[in-house]
C-alpha cells in the first residue's frame, strides 16, 4: 500500500458553508490545529485524489499513531466540523440532528449542503464511543448515518464523512455498511507509525518547542542528530534487529515510530545539555538501555488504555475505583484469555461492588477486542504477546502448548541479545 501524501486527502474534502454555532458547547466543533504537528503517514491503495473521492473515507491505525491529532489538523486547516464520539454520546439520528443545527454561511439548508459534499464531517474516536455509547448506540448512529446519505443520491463522488479509528472499529463499521448500504461507497486508508524521516521531525518538532534560547539542542544541531541517530541503533539492538533494518521490521516500526515516545525524546532532547556522555553511555549499553525504552513504550500504551476505561467507569460508578480496574496486570491477564477464548476474569485482583462489577464486566467485553496489542482475534507482535502470556501464567492461567511453542520461536527472533558489533 504506497504513501499517500496528507495533501491529497485535504484536496479531496471540501470547505464546509456550515459551521458549528459560536456559542454551541456541544457536540460539533472546529478544533485548534495541534502543536507541534508532523503529518503521520498516510496511505490509501493508490496515491492519487481520485481513490478517495468517495462518500465515507475510513481512516484506520493502531494506537497512538497520531489519528485525533490528524483529525483535529485536518478540521483547522479546512474548518470542518469533528463530532469527537469519545465526549458525545450518539445513537439513531445523531448525525441530522446535528447537521440540522448548524449555521449557513449561504443560503444554503444544511442537509442538502451535506448530500452535496459541502459539509464533510470528521467522526473521531470510534473505539472510545463504544464505551461512551456502547455497542447498540454506535451501530444505531452508523446505521442511520448511512440512511441519511441514500435519501439523496445526486452527490457520489465527494467525500461526506471521515472516520477514524483503531483496526478493528473500523472493521465492523465497514461491514455494516457493507451489509446494509452497498450502494454507499467508501475508502480505507491507513495512518501509519512514523518512518525514519517522519520520526527525526516529530522529535526536533517537540525538541524546538520545548528548548530555550541558548540551550545546548538549539546551539549543537549536529550534536543533537547524533544523539538521534545513536538512540534509534540502540532501539535496533534492544530489539535484536540486524544493522539498518529497524525502519524496515514490522516491529522495528511499532516502538521506533511510536508517536509518545519520540514526542518524550525530543522533550528530553531539549533539556540535555551533554549530547557526547549520554550518547556514550546509550552506545555502551545499547541493547540493555533501549530494551528498557520498549519496556517503557509497552507500559505507556496499557496506561493509556486504562485511563479511557476507567474515565469512563466513574461517570457510571457512585463510589470510587480501586487503582487495579483495568491496570497493567488486569490488561495482561485479560488479553491472554481473550485470544485464548475464555471467560474474561482478569488477574482477580478488582474489587467493586455486584453492580459496579457488572458494569466493569460490560465495559471489558466491549473494549478490549479492540486494544492495540491485538490484531484480528490474535497478538500483534510476539513482544506483547509474550509480555501477556508470561503475567497471565503468573497469576495462575493457562495458555495452550501450540500458543507458547510459536511465541517462544517468534521471541527467540525478536529478544534482546545485548549489544552488537557493527
Amino acid at each position: 500500500m504506497p504513501d499517500t501524501a496528507l495533501s491529497v486527502l485535504v484536496d479531496a474534502l471540501n470547505r464546509p458553508v456550515h459551521f458549528p454555532k459560536l456559542d454551541q458547547t456541544g457536540s460539533l466543533f472546529i478544533a485548534e490545529p495541534p502543536t507541534p504537528f508532523v503529518p503521520p503517514r498516510f496511505e490509501t491503495e493508490e496515491g492519487d485524489r481520485a481513490v478517495l473521492e468517495k462518500e465515507i473515507i475510513l481512516i484506520e491505525a493502531s494506537a497512538a499513531t497520531g489519528k485525533s491529532t490528524l483529525a483535529r489538523q485536518l478540521s483547522a486547516q479546512l474548518e470542518i466540523p469533528i463530532l469527537d464520539l469519545a465526549k458525545v454520546p450518539v445513537s439513531a439520528g445523531s448525525l441530522h440532528a446535528l447537521l440540522a443545527d448548524l449555521e449557513a454561511a449561504d443560503k444554503s439548508e444544511p442537509i442538502a449542503a451535506f448530500h452535496e459534499g459541502r459539509i464533510p464531517v470528521i467522526v473521531d474516536a470510534l473505539d472510545e464511543g463504544r464505551l461512551l455509547s456502547n455497542e447498540t448506540g454506535i451501530e444505531q448512529f452508523l446505521g442511520s448515518s448511512v440512511e441519511l446519505l441514500q435519501r439523496d443520491r445526486r452527490v457520489t463522488s465527494r467525500p461526506k464523512l471521515v472516520l477514524l479509528g483503531r483496526f478493528e472499529s473500523i472493521e465492523l463499521a465497514r461491514q455494516q455498511f457493507e451489509r446494509t448500504a452497498p450502494g454507499v461507497k467508501h475508502v480505507t486508508a491507513n495512518v501509519e507509525f512514523y518512518d525514519k524521516e517522519g520520526a527525526r521531525q516529530l522529535i526536533h518538532a517537540y525538541a524546538k518547542a520545548a528548548a530555550r534560547p541558548g540551550s545546548h539542542y538549539l546551539e549543537h544541531p549536529d550534536l543533537a542528530e547524533d544523539f538521534i541517530t545513536t538512540f534509534f541503533d540502540a532501539i535496533e539492538a534492544a530489539l535484536g534487529l540486524s544493522a539498518g533494518e529497524l525502519w524496515h521490521d514490522g516491529r522495528g516500526k511499532v516502538f521506533a515510530g511510536y508517536a509518545p515516545l519520540l514526542a518524550a525524546v525530543g522533550s528530553i532532547l531539549a533539556v540535555i545539555d551533554d549530547f557526547t556522555t549520554v550518547a556514550r553511555n546509550l552506545k555502551a549499553n545499547r541493547g540493555r538501555e533501549a530494551w528498557g525504552v520498549v519496556e517503557a513504550v509497552l507500559y505507556e500504551i496499557l496506561c493509556r488504555e486504562q485511563d479511557k476505561l476507567r474515565d469512563r467507569m466513574r461517570d457510571q460508578c457512585e463510589s470510587s475505583l480501586p487503582n487495579a480496574v483495568y491496570d497493567v496486570e488486569e490488561q495482561l491477564a485479560l488479553l491472554a484469555q481473550h485470544i485464548e477464548s475464555k471467560p474474561l476474569e482478569g488477574a482477580g485482583r478488582v474489587r467493586l461492588s455486584a453492580s459496579d462489577m457488572g458494569k466493569y464486566r460490560a465495559m471489558v467485553q466491549i473494549y478490549l477486542p479492540h486494544h492495540p496489542f491485538l490484531r484480528r482475534h490474535e497478538f500483534g507482535d510476539a513482544v506483547l504477546g509474550a509480555n501477556a502470556v508470561s503475567r497471565a501464567v503468573y497469576h495462575g492461567g493457562t495458555i495452550s502448548r501450540e500458543r507458547l511453542i510459536s511465541l517462544s520461536r517468534q521471541w527467540r527472533q525478536s529478544a534482546p541479545t545485548g549489544p552488537r558489533s557493527r
